[in-house]
């Protein structure tokens, strides 16, 4: 207790330099010892520009868990960290008693707040879209279960049996296809490993028609028909997309917020298209997945198109291309509407700005993104955003600067933080938007990852820990592990002065000494 103690005054009197707001994360999970913990995760870009996560909390939740309940543990954690005044957004999963959790925590911060919530919280609620994209993809299978049942049974029959995967095997040789790829078998608890093994068998499937030709009687009743082939992979060129948002919204070290907004705009216009579809399954495929996909859309759209626009390469064209193919000749009542807001947020930093000019660091570490949504090519896209000329407009302020400079046509990959952090004396209104806007999570993944590192500590041999040890274990090594990464340099040189100051004081290192020690880190720096 003692080390976690420790650890939790340096990481506090860390967080008060930091001049940025927080975007938190909050999960619920029951251990083995059936006690119901809570997960508080925050996540920032410190003022290296990194994207930074703690978790600040991780303790049993007694009693019902209900929307107040968990609202009045949640502030009572941020108001302990004396961070509850410099939130900028909170994500949650679906649960139903999560709206009652908004609910009171914005009222909380309306009230007594002193104007701390930002735009009067129309960023605040994030749905998990992890969550979300699992819900979607579920009913999308349910809708042709038949033709997933029947590829699974396929796959089953060939990998249960040495001698017919041998024949399949062959089949492949005789197609041109890859041997070594492999088939991956369904999980029915998770979508995902539906994708995969659909993806595979679409790979092998002039394979698998050799196989059913060579052996009728086996295979006649269990194989996919031609019009069901069609139907798998059109549910494979949906589950695609999730599957590539899926890989990147797990990430909790670099921005997520803006590589988001093309990705979900396709799946949007993917199920709008497919709801119109001729043929009965598709259609009604799609409308399933489109009922639910449309909740996340209507909460959570608004902060992914602002993170968009904060993204150099696209800024406001990015949106408006596709708010012309989802609302046609209205299109401009929506855009006017975007524009409103960002002028709104960009009002409410201006006005609480810091007039004090920051030194400009000459590090810029990179935030290890990987833009794989962004880097999709589309062509219609790319001859809307650089062939239309924005009107002129005069410059009053940065926002409108930064509004009427042509787009960046950056090719590869792009690190929106470090391109940001070179900006800082541009765009000192700005820069501190992005750093807010940036650290918004799209997931609960950095708490439901805490989870699984919780179920190690709790089994079936240590079912008797006390929850504040839990809490304990979980925290510490959260904030050890953070101060160790090598691309963590900053955060361990306050966490090593911080502790010899202690040292000093009580008198275990001489003066001279802790000068010496000091000296040597500057010189790593």
């Amino acid at each position: 207790m003692d080390k976690y103690l420790e650890e939790k005054e340096v990481l506090y009197a860390y967080l008060k330099t930091m001049q940025c707001r927080f975007s938190a994360t909050m999960d619920m999970w029951t251990s083995c010892q059936n006690k119901g913990y809570m997960c508080v995760t925050i996540h920032w870009v410190d003022d290296e520009w990194r994207m930074q996560k703690r978790i600040i909390g991780f303790f049993n939740v007694k009693g019902r868990h209900t929307g107040a309940k968990l609202s009045e543990t949640f502030t009572e954690v941020m108001v302990n960290w004396y961070i509850e005044k410099i939130l900028f957004a909170l994500t949650l999963d679906n649960a139903s008693s999560n709206e009652v959790v908004v609910h009171d925590i914005i009222s909380d911060l309306k009230d007594n707040g002193n104007g701390s919530l930002v735009c009067d919280g129309i960023f605040f609620h994030v749905r998990c879209a992890c969550h979300i994209l699992n819900l979607v993809a579920r009913d999308g299978l349910k809708a042709i279960s038949a033709t997933i049942t029947k590829i699974k049974s396929l796959v089953l029959a060939v990998k249960g049996s040495p001698l017919q995967w041998e024949m399949l095997l062959k089949c492949a040789t005789e197609s041109g296809l890859d041997t070594k790829r492999g088939i991956s078998m369904d999980v029915s608890t998770r979508w995902n490993s539906t994708y995969l093994m659909l993806r595979d068998a679409l790979y092998y499937k002039h394979a698998f028609v050799r196989l059913k030709s060579a052996n009728r009687r086996r295979y006649d009743k269990m194989s996919p028909s031609p019009a069901e082939w069609d139907k798998a992979f059109t549910l494979y060129q949906c589950l695609k997309k999730f599957y590539d948002l899926t890989e990147i919204l797990s990430g909790t070290s670099y921005p997520t917020a803006n590589l988001f907004y093309k990705g979900f705009c396709d799946i949007k216009l993917m199920l709008d298209e497919w709801c119109f579809s001729d043929d009965a399954t598709i259609s009604a495929m799609a409308i399933a997945m489109n009922e639910k996909f449309e909740k996340y859309w209507q909460q959570s759209n608004i902060a992914l198109a602002v993170a968009c626009f904060l993204d150099p390469r696209y800024k406001k064209k990015l949106i408006e291309y596709y708010m012309r193919k989802f609302y046609g000749d209205e299109y401009q009542v929506k855009l006017d509407e975007f524009v409103s807001v960002i002028k709104k947020l960009y009002q409410f930093y201006a006005s609480s700005a810091n007039a004090t000019s920051k030194k400009k660091s000459s590090r810029t570490g990179p935030s290890n993104a990987t833009d794989i949504i962004m880097g999709d090519v589309d062509e219609d896209l790319e001859n809307f955003l650089y062939s239309a000329s924005e009107p002129g407009m005069v410059e009053s302020n940065e926002l409108e600067k930064y509004m009427a400079e042509p787009l960046q046509k950056i090719i590869g990959e792009f690190d929106i933080l470090a391109w940001w952090k070179n900006k800082r004396e541009d765009y000192p209104i700005i820069t501190q938007i992005v750093r807010d806007v940036m650290a918004i999570q799209v997931s609960t993944v950095a708490s439901e990852s805490a989870f699984s590192a919780a179920g190690r500590v709790v089994d079936p041999y240590r079912n008797r820990l006390d929850p504040e040890i839990v809490e304990a274990l979980i925290c510490t090594k959260d904030w050890v592990a953070a101060a160790r990464k090598g691309d963590d340099l900053y955060f361990c040189t306050y966490f090593s002065v911080t502790n010899l100051y202690l040292h000093l004081k009580n008198g275990l290192i001489s003066y001279l000494s802790f000068c010496i020690q000091i000296l040597n880190m500057l010189d790593q720096l």
